[in-house]
């Protein structure tokens, strides 16, 4: 399986930031076309607090909740999935597997509801 983003050619160099940026924007998109704009989602570079993670259990790469006006908030832990996918070239795909399968969870769906091609 292809991942989005092709290897480097002829030197050019790779702006990391600029590919998650780009990554998450594309798997927003892709989200977006499956759940419709009901759904706010953020990342956040470093987590400020982890206090509701245990430690001794996988690093949290989403957390999320339901607004009082019943919108999902999602926030993605950008440096944690970064040490966690380390091929740039599969990181829409994973963004959008952490953004489909937390929207599944919180909304009391399965994730085949969601996205039966997934």
């Amino acid at each position: 399986m292809a991942g989005y983003f092709s290897r480097d050619r002829h030197g050019r160099r790779t702006a990391h930031n600029d590919r998650f940026e780009r990554a998450l924007g594309i798997a927003h998109r892709w989200f977006l076309d499956r759940v419709g704009a009901v759904a706010t989602v953020q990342y956040l570079t470093a987590p400020v607090d982890l206090a509701w993670w245990q430690p001794g259990t996988r690093a949290p790469l989403i957390s999320g909740g339901i607004n009082a006006d019943g919108t999902v908030a999602l926030t993605l832990y950008r440096k944690l999935i970064e040490l966690k996918v380390t091929d740039d070239t599969y990181l829409p795909e994973v963004l959008y597997e952490l953004l489909i399968t937390e929207w599944a969870a919180l909304t009391g769906k399965t994730v085949a509801e969601v996205d039966p091609d997934f």
